[in-house]
C-alpha cells in the first residue's frame, strides 16, 4: 500500500472506483479515469491521447486506442481493444464534448491537459468518496486494470502486451494476489 507517495498504489474495489467517477467533478476528468481504468494506461499517457487515437473523424469509436511510441514510457506504440462499456463511454463522451479530431482528446491551455491537472482531480475525487489514507493513487487504475485481467484467468503475457511492460518482473509486481486466491489455486491442484 502507498504511503506517503511511497509503495505499491491500491487495488480499486469495483465499489471504490465507482465511488470515485462519481465524485469527479468534470466530463473530462471522468473520461481520462475511465480510459486509464479499461485501458491499464498510465495516467500520463492517457492525457496524451490525440482524438485521432480514439475516433474516427465521424465520432465513431475506433477498435483499438491506439498510445503513439511518443507518450508511452516504453517509447514504443500500444494498442489496447476498446472495452464495450468504454465505448459506451467514449461515445457519450463524443456527443458531449465534440473533440477536436486533428487535436488532443483532452485539450489543454496550451497543448493537452496536464498530468497534474487530472492528479488533483483524483484527489479531490478520493476525499469527496471518503477513500483518504488507503493508498490510492493514479497508479491504482493501471495496478487493478492488470490485476482484474489476472483474476480472470488471463495469462500473464498477454496482460504484458494489454499493459505494455516491458519485463513480466515489471509486471508481477503490478499484480495483487490476496490469501483468497492463493487458496482458490491450490484447490485447483
Amino acid at each position: 500500500m502507498k504511503n506517503n507517495r511511497h509503495g505499491q498504489a491500491t487495488i480499486f474495489s469495483n465499489q471504490d472506483y465507482e465511488k470515485i467517477i462519481s465524485c469527479t467533478v468534470g466530463e473530462n476528468h471522468r473520461m481520462i479515469f475511465r480510459v486509464a481504468y479499461y485501458t491499464g494506461a498510465r495516467m500520463g499517457e492517457v492525457v496524451k491521447l490525440k482524438t485521432s487515437d480514439v475516433y474516427q473523424e465521424s465520432g465513431k469509436v475506433l477498435e483499438v486506442i491506439t498510445y503513439q511510441a511518443a507518450s508511452t514510457k516504453t517509447k514504443e506504440t500500444r494498442q489496447v481493444p476498446v472495452n464495450p462499456k468504454l465505448k459506451e463511454f467514449l461515445q457519450v463522451y463524443w456527443q458531449l464534448q465534440k473533440p477536436d479530431h486533428s487535436g488532443y482528446l483532452f485539450p489543454g491551455m496550451t497543448k493537452h491537459l496536464q498530468f497534474q491537472s487530472a492528479d488533483d482531480a483524483f484527489r479531490r475525487a478520493i476525499r469527496c468518496a471518503g477513500l483518504d489514507g488507503l493508498g490510492f493513487s493514479t497508479h491504482s487504475f493501471r495496478r487493478t486494470a492488470a490485476t482484474n485481467l489476472a483474476n480472470a484467468g488471463i495469462g500473464i503475457p498477454v496482460i504484458q502486451r494489454f499493459t505494455g511492460h516491458r519485463s513480466l518482473g515489471n509486471l508481477q509486481r503490478y499484480i495483487d494476489s490476496s490469501p483468497v486466491h492463493v487458496e482458490k489455486a491450490v484447490l485447483c491442484l
